[in-house]
C-alpha cells in the first residue's frame, strides 16, 4: 500500500505543477477607478512581510484578482496601473483558511505617487456563509493553559460543548477531544494538522498528536456550513496550522514548573482529612526558526518534554493476610466482612475457623495475592480497608520540524514531520483518569505507551495569472503498546501456572494476562489488560485546483486515502484468559458453598461460573476513502457574494485483510438451523469459514466489508454574504450544507468476535483444573451485527449571521446556528424481548421475562421469550443508521484588539440539543446508549448527552506599557508586564437517570437489557444543590408496572454547572537588544471553586418490594431503598493550582527590506 501511494505521489508531482489545501489562505478583491468601474489589467503585487514571499498577478476583465494558497502570516499588497496613483495596503493579517477580501479604488494620478492605507486589525467576512472562529497564536502562547494543551482553547469559541469532567491538562491516552461542535456528536469532528488527518479513527474521540503550543501558528474551528473543500466529518473541522520560519532567526527556551506545595486540596480529599495529592511536573522545551536562504528557504524546529509524577488515590476492600492463608478468626468489619465459612462437605465450620493447609487451593491463593494488604481502618459507612496514594509517572515528548521552500515566485514546497511519545508507566493513572482494562491493585499493573506521528508534504504551483494547484500527501498514525508492570509482575506467571487455561495457542502467548475474577461480595474485580496492541496508519493524497473566471472563483479537488487499523478486540487481552465469577457454585459442581467468597477461592474442589475463549482476535482492517468536490465563489455584485458547491464522498466499509469477519443479519436467520453458531451470519463473499468449520449457517454478505456500499453521498453546500452598506463593515451571511460523516471503525473490529473464528467454553470449573478434554467447548453464538443497508450518517447545517465591525479593531457577531442529524449511528439489542403475549400463555412476554427465576435456573424460560431463542437468554448487539438529532442555538462573539498587542474576546451560546441517541458514546459494545425499545424508537428522543443551555467564555491578554521613556529602574520594575486570563461558565450537561439493577426480578422493563431503563417521574424538580446535584425525590419506582417501560425521556436532569477563572501574570525583561527573558506566574481555578463531576445517576435500589411475595405473581413495585449517594457527585475537578515558568526569546535582526519599486512590479 505504501509503495502504491508513493508511486501515485511521484507520478502526480511529475505530471503537472500542483498546489495547496485549505490550511493555507487566499486573498481576492476588485480594483476600480474613482467611479467604481472595474479596472482590468492592473498589476497586483503581494509580499510576505516576514518571509519575503513575492507574488504578482493582474486583474481580469471584471477587475478581479486572486492570490491562492498563501501561508498564514502578514502581507502587503501594491496595486498599480498607468494613469493612476499606486495604492499600498499594509498589515494584512491572513489566518488559516481565510478568504480575505482586499479591494482598492485607485485615484487618478502618476503611478510614481503612492497612497498607503493600513488594513483593518480585524476583518469582517464578506465572501462566505460559514460560521467559524479563530484562535490566534497570541492566545495559544499567552493565555494560561493547565497542561499546556491547545485543546483547552477550543472552548473559547461559541457552539462548543464539553462533556462533564473534560480535562485538558492531559495528553496521550489520558486525554480526549470528545466535544460537541454546534450540534455534532462527540465522534463527529475532524481534527487536522497542516491538512493531515489527526483523528484516531478507532473511536474518533482521541487524536494522534498534540502539537506543542509553541509549534502552533493558530487554528480555526469551522463549526457550521463550511465550504465543499472540507469533508470527512458531519460536525466541526478543527484546522491547525503549525509555525514556519521567517527571514529572522528566532528562538526560545522555556521551563514550566509546579508541585503540590502551592496547590489546594481536592474537595473529597479535604472531606476525608487527607493531604493534597502529590504532584511534581516540569514542562520544558525550545523553538528555533529562521532562514536557510533569505526569502527562499525557511525552517522551524521545536521540541518539548513533559515529565510528571502525579498522585493517584486508589482504594478497595481487600482480604487480610490471615484470611488469604485460610484463617478466619480475625476481627471483622461490620457490614463488610463475609460470614465465617462452613465446610461444604460437612455443613459445619472449619476447625478453629481455619481451613486446613492441605485443603488450600494454590491457584485461588495466588489470585487473592493480587489484592494488597489492608493499611487503614475503614471510616463509617465504608468497607475500604486499603487506601493508597500511588505516584504515577506520566511522560510526554514531541519533536517537530517544518521546512518551507519558495523555489520560485510560482512554486512552493512545505514539509513537516512531528513525532509524539506518551508514556504512563506502572502504577498507571487508572480507569478513573481515562484508561481502561486494569484493576486498581499495584501487584500486577500495566505500562502504557503511545507514540504518534504526522508527516505532511505539500507542493503548490501558481499557473498563469489566475490559477493555483496544490497536491498534499500526508501520513499519520499511532501505536498503543501495553506491557506488564507492577510491584510483583511475576505473580502473573505464577497464577497462570496454577490456574491452567482450557486452550493453548493464546494470542498473548506465555505472557497472557492472568485469569479474570469479576468481583463479588464487596471485593473488586481482578483483571489486567496487558499485553495489548493497537496500530493505525492513515495515508492521504489530495489535489486542489482553483481558477478565476470573470466574477467566478472555481475550485475543484479530489482526495484518495488508504488506511489501516489493527487492534485486539474488546479493548483488553483478558477476553482470552479464563474468566470466573462468584460466589462458588458449590463443591465439585452444584451445591452448597462455604458462604464466604474468600474461602470459596481457597478451598480445593470448589467450582465457579466460568467462560474462556481460545484466543484474542486482532483483525487488521483496511479501507479506502474517495472524495471530490467542485465549488464556486461568485461575486454577484459588489455587495453580494455567493459560495456554492457539492462534495461527493465514498466512504468504503472497512474489511479485514484475512477476511475473518462475520456479522449477524436478521434476514439470514433460519429457525430450521437451530442454535448453529453461524445461523444468521453473513460472511465475506468467496469465503466460507462457517462451512470450513463444519457448520450449516453462513451466507455471502453484500461485500468484503459486509455492508452495501452507500455510493450516492452527494453533499450540496450553499452560502452567501451581503455587505449591507458596501463598506465592508456590516455583513449579513447565511449558509446551508449537507455533511457526511466517516464513522469510527471500532464497530467493524468487533465483528471478529463472531463465530466461527474462535472456540469458547461456558459453564463451571475448578480453579486449578481445566475442563476435561474441553467437552463443553463450542464456537459460540452471534455477538454482533449491522444492517446491510447501513447508510452514511450526515448532518444538515444551516445558519443566519450578522457581523458588524466596530471601529478598526472590534467586531461583534450574532448568529442563529442549527443542524439536523440524520441516519446517525445507533445500537440496540436485536434479541430484545418483544411486547405482547407472543407465546399465547396469557402473560405478556416482557412480564413473564421479568418474573422468571433469576440466575441460571430461569435461563431457559427467559431465553425462550427472545426472538432468537435458539441462542438462549443472550443479547445480540446490532448497529443501524436510524439516529436523528436537532440542534438550535443563538451564538454570539465579541472580539476587540487594542493597545500594543492586547486583545479581548467573549463568546456566548444559548442552545437546545435533542436526539434519540446521547451522541457521546464512542464505544463499540452494548451500553446504556442502546435503544430502549426497538418497537418505539421515539421513546429515546430527548436532551442529547452534551446539551447545555448556556455556555460562556471570555479571555483577555492585556499588555501594560513598557515605559520606554522612564528611568531604567522604573522601566525594569513597572514596565512590560502582561495580564492574561480565561473565565468560563457553563450550565450542567444533560443527565439521564437510570434504574440500575433491581433485586428479585430480571429488570423492570422485561426487554432483556437493563442498563438503559429509566425510572418514573414524580413531577418534582430534578435540581439539587451542592454535592447533591440530583434531587432523589424527582424519581420513583413505586407503581412501576413490571414488563412495561416508564416513558421517561432521556436527559431529564441537568448536571453540575461549571465556573472557573485562570490567570497569568507575566513580566518581560529585556536582557539585550536581541534577547528577552520572561517570568510567568499562573493560577488555575483562581477562586478554588468546587466543580463537581461524576454524578451518580444510577439508582441501584436495595430492599425492593413488590405486590406479591411470590416472584411469579409480581406485577408492581411497591417500595425500595436508595443508596445514600444517589444523585451525589463522586468527584471534583482540580482545585486551585499554581505554576511558574521561565522563558527566554532571542531574535537576530533581519537584513534590511528590499526597496519598494515606485512603478509596476512584475514577477
Amino acid at each position: 500500500m505504501a509503495r502504491r501511494l508513493a508511486l501515485i505521489l511521484i507520478l502526480t508531482l511529475l505530471a503537472a505543477p500542483l498546489a495547496a489545501q485549505r490550511f493555507t489562505a487566499s486573498i481576492r478583491g476588485t480594483v476600480t477607478d474613482p467611479n467604481g468601474d472595474a479596472l482590468p489589467g492592473a498589476t497586483v503585487n503581494l509580499e510576505g512581510t516576514e518571509t519575503g514571499l513575492n507574488r504578482t498577478t493582474f486583474t481580469n476583465a471584471s477587475g478581479i484578482y486572486t492570490f491562492g494558497d498563501l501561508p498564514v502570516g502578514a502581507y502587503e499588497i501594491t496595486f498599480t496601473l498607468d494613469g493612476f496613483k499606486a495604492s499600498v495596503v499594509s498589515d494584512i493579517a491572513l489566518h488559516v483558511a481565510d478568504v480575505r477580501e482586499v479591494s482598492a479604488a485607485l485615484e487618478l494620478g502618476d503611478v510614481s505617487e503612492t497612497i498607503t492605507v493600513e488594513s483593518e486589525a480585524i476583518a469582517v467576512d464578506t465572501l462566505s456563509g460559514e460560521v467559524s472562529g479563530l484562535v490566534s497564536g497570541e492566545q495559544i502562547r499567552e493565555l494560561p493553559l493547565n497542561g499546556r494543551n491547545f485543546v483547552q482553547l477550543t472552548l473559547l469559541q461559541p457552539g462548543v460543548s464539553a462533556p462533564e469532567g473534560f480535562d485538558t491538562k492531559n495528553k496521550g491516552l489520558l486525554a480526549g477531544v470528545d466535544l460537541s461542535i454546534s450540534g455534532s456528536g462527540t465522534t463527529g469532528n475532524m481534527w487536522t494538522v497542516d491538512g493531515a488527518n489527526n483523528n484516531d479513527v478507532g473511536s474518533n474521540r482521541t487524536i494522534l498528536i498534540y502539537p506543542s503550543v509553541d509549534a502552533i501558528e493558530e487554528f480555526k474551528i469551522h463549526s457550521n456550513s463550511y465550504s465543499a473543500e472540507f469533508g470527512g466529518a458531519g460536525g466541526g473541522q478543527i484546522n491547525i496550522v503549525t509555525r514556519g520560519g521567517t527571514n529572522q532567526l528566532r528562538g526560545s527556551a522555556f521551563m514550566f514548573m509546579r508541585d503540590d506545595s502551592w496547590n489546594e486540596t481536592n474537595y473529597f480529599l479535604e472531606q476525608a482529612g487527607l493531604d493534597t495529592e502529590p504532584l511534581d511536573r516540569q514542562d520544558y522545551g525550545f523553538t528555533l526558526g529562521g532562514p536557510i536562504k533569505q526569502d527562499k528557504l525557511h525552517f522551524f524546529l521545536s521540541g518539548e518534554w513533559n515529565q510528571e509524577e502525579r498522585g493517584i488515590a486508589r482504594s478497595g476492600f481487600v482480604p487480610t493476610a490471615a484470611e488469604r492463608a485460610g484463617d478466619f478468626t480475625g476481627p471483622s468489619i461490620p457490614g463488610c466482612t463475609p460470614a465465617i465459612p462452613t465446610d461444604p462437605t460437612t455443613g459445619q465450620p472449619f476447625p478453629g475457623n481455619v481451613i486446613p493447609g492441605d485443603r488450600i487451593n494454590a491457584g485461588g491463593q495466588a489470585m487473592l495475592n493480587l489484592y494488597p494488604l489492608p493499611n487503614v481502618t475503614p471510616v463509617a459507612g465504608s468497607c475500604n480497608n486499603w487506601v493508597e496514594a500511588v505516584v504515577t509517572p506520566i511522560d510526554w515528548e514531541q519533536a517537530n520540524l517544518r521546512l518551507d521552500y519558495d523555489a520560485t515566485d510560482r512554486t512552493r514546497l512545505m514539509l513537516r514531520y512531528t513525532q509524539d511519545t506518551w508514556l504512563n508507566g506502572a502504577p498507571n493513572a487508572g480507569e478513573a483518569n481515562g484508561l481502561w482494562g486494569d484493576d486498581p491493585y499495584p501487584a500486577v499493573d500495566t505500562n502504557w505507551d503511545q507514540p504518534g506521528h504526522s508527516l505532511v508534504a505539500q507542493l503548490s504551483q501558481t499557473i498563469g495569472d489566475d490559477s493555483v494547484n496544490t497536491v498534499t500527501f500526508s501520513y499519520s498514525g499511532n501505536e498503543i503498546s501495553l506491557s506488564r508492570g507492577g510491584t510483583n509482575p511475576g505473580l502473573n506467571s505464577q497464577i497462570n501456572a496454577a490456574i491452567p487455561a482450557a486452550f493453548g495457542g493464546k494470542t498473548g502467548g506465555a505472557d497472557r494476562s492472568h485469569p479474570v475474577f469479576w468481583g463479588a461480595a464487596g471485593y473488586g474485580a481482578l483483571w489486567n489488560i496487558a499485553p495489548w496492541e493497537n496500530k493505525q496508519d492513515l495515508m492521504v493524497l489530495k489535489d486542489d485546483y482553483s481558477q478565476v473566471f470573470g466574477k467566478h472563483w472555481l475550485k475543484v479537488g479530489a482526495l484518495y486515502s488508504e488506511n489501516k487499523k489493527k487492534e485486539y478486540i474488546g479493548g483488553s487481552s483478558a477476553s482470552e484468559t479464563p474468566q470466573f465469577w462468584g460466589p462458588s457454585t458449590g463443591h465439585n459442581g452444584w451445591g452448597a458453598n462455604t458462604g464466604n467468597l474468600l474461602a470459596d477461592f481457597l478451598l480445593q474442589d470448589m467450582t465457579f461460573g466460568y467462560a474462556e475463549n481460545s484466543h484474542q482476535p486482532d483483525p487488521e482492517l483496511n479501507w479506502e476513502d474517495v472524495e471530490f468536490y467542485i465549488a464556486d465563489t461568485w461575486q454577484a455584485n459588489p455587495r453580494l457574494s455567493v459560495d456554492y458547491g457539492v462534495r461527493y464522498s465514498n466512504y468504503k466499509w472497512p474489511y479485514a485483510s484475512d477476511n475473518l469477519l462475520t456479522t449477524f443479519v436478521p434476514e439470514l436467520f433460519d429457525p430450521a438451523l437451530g442454535g448453529d453458531p453461524c445461523n444468521g451470519l453473513a460472511q465475506v463473499p468467496g469465503t466460507d469459514p462457517c462451512g470450513d468449520a463444519g457448520l450449516l449457517g453462513g451466507s455471502p454478505g453484500p461485500g468484503r466489508g459486509l455492508v452495501d456500499s452507500d455510493t450516492d453521498n452527494f453533499a450540496p453546500r450553499l452560502g452567501m454574504a451581503y455587505d449591507l452598506f458596501g463598506n465592508g463593515r456590516s455583513v449579513v451571511r447565511a449558509g446551508f450544507g449537507q455533511f457526511f460523516q466517516r464513522d469510527r471503525v471500532n464497530i467493524q473490529l468487533e465483528f471478529a468476535g463472531n463465530p466461527p473464528f474462535r472456540s469458547s467454553i461456558n459453564g463451571i470449573r475448578k480453579l486449578d483444573e481445566p475442563p476435561e478434554a474441553c467437552a463443553d467447548c463450542g464456537l459460540g453464538r452471534p455477538m454482533s451485527g449491522i444492517a446491510p443497508d447501513f447508510q452514511t450518517p450526515y448532518n444538515l447545517q444551516f445558519n443566519v449571521a450578522w457581523e458588524q465591525r466596530l471601529g478598526r479593531s472590534s467586531t461583534i457577531e450574532v448568529a442563529y446556528v442549527g443542524s439536523r442529524g440524520r441516519h446517525l449511528t445507533r445500537r440496540s439489542d436485536i434479541n430484545q424481548v418483544a411486547s405482547g403475549d407472543n407465546n399465547g400463555n396469557g402473560i405478556p412476554d416482557r412480564l413473564e421475562y421479568v418474573t422468571a427465576p433469576e440466575g441460571d435456573g430461569g435461563a431457559g424460560v427467559r431465553g425462550a421469550l427472545r426472538p432468537y431463542a435458539v441462542f438462549g437468554d443472550a443479547n445480540i448487539l446490532f448497529w443501524e443508521s436510524n439516529g436523528l438529532s436537532e440542534y438550535d442555538s443563538l451564538q454570539t462573539q465579541f472580539v476587540h484588539r487594542y493597545g500594543t498587542g492586547s486583545q479581548f474576546q467573549a463568546s456566548y451560546t444559548l442552545a437546545s440539543f435533542k436526539a434519540n441517541d446521547p451522541l457521546n458514546d464512542a464505544g463499540a459494545g452494548l451500553s446504556a446508549s442502546a435503544i430502549t425499545d426497538r418497537e418505539n424508537p421515539d421513546l429515546d428522543f430527548g436532551n442529547a448527552g452534551l446539551h447545555r443551555d448556556h455556555v460562556f467564555s471570555a479571555n483577555v491578554i492585556h499588555n501594560l506599557p513598557r515605559l520606554e521613556n522612564q528611568s531604567s529602574l522604573v522601566r525594569g520594575l513597572f514596565g512590560a508586564w502582561q495580564l492574561s486570563g480565561i473565565a468560563q461558565y457553563s450550565s450542567g450537561q444533560a443527565l439521564t437517570v437510570r434504574t440500575g439493577n433491581l433485586t428479585g426480578v430480571n429488570g423492570a422493563g422485561g426487554t432483556g437489557y437493563t442498563e438503559n431503563m429509566r425510572p418514573l417521574l414524580t413531577g418534582a424538580s430534578c435540581s439539587g444543590s451542592g454535592l447533591q446535584v440530583i434531587n432523589p425525590d424527582a424519581f420513583t419506582l413505586v407503581g412501576w408496572q413490571l414488563g412495561t417501560l416508564s416513558g421517561t425521556r432521556p436527559g431529564q436532569c441537568e448536571g453540575a454547572d461549571f465556573f472557573q477563572v485562570d490567570f497569568s501574570l507575566t513580566k518581560n525583561i529585556r536582557i539585550t537588544d536581541r534577547v528577552t527573558g520572561q517570568f510567568r506566574f499562573e493560577v488555575f481555578n483562581v477562586t478554588n471553586r468546587d466543580n463537581f463531576v461524576g454524578i451518580n445517576s444510577v439508582m441501584n435500589p436495595s430492599s425492593v418490594t413488590y405486590d406479591s411475595e411470590n416472584a411469579a405473581e409480581r406485577t408492581t413495585i411497591t417500595g425500595y431503598t436508595l443508596p445514600a449517594n444517589f444523585g451525589e457527585a463522586q468527584a471534583a475537578r482540580d482545585p486551585r493550582q499554581i505554576q511558574c515558568s521561565r522563558d527566554s526569546h532571542g531574535t537576530r535582526t533581519r537584513r534590511p527590506a528590499r526597496p519598494r519599486p515606485s512603478g509596476p512590479r512584475f514577477a
